[in-house]
């Protein structure tokens, strides 16, 4: 089994763990993808990356190492599992402590994959696609550092639904749900799913709700504020400015994410632990 390891260079504990897992795969008998004469990849180091050779994925980091190597390795359809080196991890299949057990389940073939939607935006301008960004939880349109609101048009399937005044608008997969579309007031949706969640921010408006759509569905939303700049930010980590009048057109991206998963997932237990009681110790 070749395998390429994935880790955050601003962690310490990530990249002291990665020598430490390399030399575990090397003396059972895997592979390692080496980047340059280093036994994995920075998520600083992924960009341009021919990952097809490889028959797995481990991530060593956060919520947003594994974000950052699932838009990597989903285009090669490179199954993954996260390690847990950060704060929440609430994405991650195993903590760092069990990290071992769960490589010698990977190389013995005891885990299932579960496939995961993702999404991808277009933006066009002047009517032509300016770029095309991928994302594994969510995409927001905002005005980014300030506190404005800002105006923009939504429409699903060329079916106008309404024109907003609003802090800004995040479209998300199923698993992106449990994230910024949470504290947005959007509701938790079943990761397994394929359907889409639409949720205003801040809506200066009283009837304005989130909207669920289908995998299928395309999702169009045009920018419309005059004097106010506004963003689309990818999984919150990269970004764009928009221009009056561009248009995000946001599908389900032509490749799903591959999680691996070492037994049964109690997704719930998993909110609860990894969400909502993450402050109790």
């Amino acid at each position: 089994m070749k395998i390429v390891i994935i880790y955050n260079a601003k962690r310490e504990r990530s990249v002291e763990f990665t020598s430490t897992l390399s030399k575990y795969l090397y003396d059972h008998g895997a592979e390692i993808m080496p980047c340059q004469d280093k036994p994995g990849f920075s998520i600083d180091d992924l960009e341009g990356v021919d990952f097809s050779s490889c028959d797995a994925g481990i991530v060593l980091g956060g919520d947003g190492t594994l974000l950052a190597a699932v838009r990597a390795l989903s285009v090669f359809d490179i199954p993954l599992f996260g390690v847990n080196m950060g704060r929440v991890g609430f994405l991650s299949s195993t903590e760092a402590d069990d990290a071992l057990a769960a490589v010698d389940k990977l190389l013995a073939g005891q885990y299932i994959i579960r496939e995961r939607l993702m999404i991808k935006s277009s933006l066009i301008r002047h009517g032509q696609e300016k770029s095309v960004y991928t994302a594994f939880n969510d995409f927001v349109v905002s005005s980014g550092e300030y506190s404005r609101a800002i105006t923009f048009d939504l429409s699903i399937d060329s079916q106008a639904i309404d024109s907003y005044n609003a802090d800004g608008v995040i479209v998300s997969t199923p698993t992106g749900s449990t994230g910024y579309s949470l504290s947005a007031g959007g509701p938790i949706l079943m990761d397994d799913m394929d359907i889409t969640l639409i949720t205003p921010i801040c809506p200066h408006t009283f009837f304005s709700r989130p909207i669920v759509a289908s995998a299928g569905s395309e999702i169009d939303i045009v920018f419309k504020s005059d004097s106010h700049t506004a963003f689309l930010t990818a999984d919150g980590q990269f970004r764009v400015t928009l221009a009056k009048n561009d248009l995000v057109s946001i599908s389900a991206a032509d490749k799903k994410a591959k999680i691996i998963q070492f037994g049964p997932d109690d997704y719930f237990e998993r909110i609860k632990k990894k969400i909502y009681r993450k402050g109790e110790n």
